[in-house]
């Protein structure tokens, strides 16, 4: 009866770290859906949108990082841990650079399928 225990638990730990990767990338991509300009000037009412935006790319980032430091835990290949962080250290070294320009978009662009 162990054997059956510890596979139904393996199972559940997976679910949850997918859980965790689906909902790091959900949340990176609301942000820069809220963040959608980097040609014209914006206003105030879209800074405003662009700040709350950015939160949510911080959140998402923090997860994907999260993400990526439990695969390594449990034993992931490397390459796996690395994908899963991809997005995180991407798109959030893109926001640290410069918060209103395309590079986060492109960063996700290039970060979203690998993990």
């Amino acid at each position: 009866m162990k054997p059956l225990f510890e596979a139904g638990r393996r199972k559940a730990g997976t679910i949850a770290w997918i859980l965790l990767v689906l909902a790091s990338l959900v949340l990176i991509g609301i942000g820069l859906a809220q963040t959608m300009f980097f040609i014209w000037a914006p206003e105030p009412a879209m800074l405003e949108k662009a700040r709350i935006g950015g939160l949510f790319i911080t959140a998402g980032c923090a997860l994907s990082l999260t993400a990526a430091a439990w695969s390594h835990l449990r034993s992931n290949p490397v390459w796996v841990s690395i994908f899963v962080g991809l997005p995180g250290l991407l798109v959030g070294w893109a926001v640290v650079e410069d918060p209103y320009s395309l590079l986060r978009h492109l960063a996700a662009v290039v970060s979203f399928p690998l993990a």
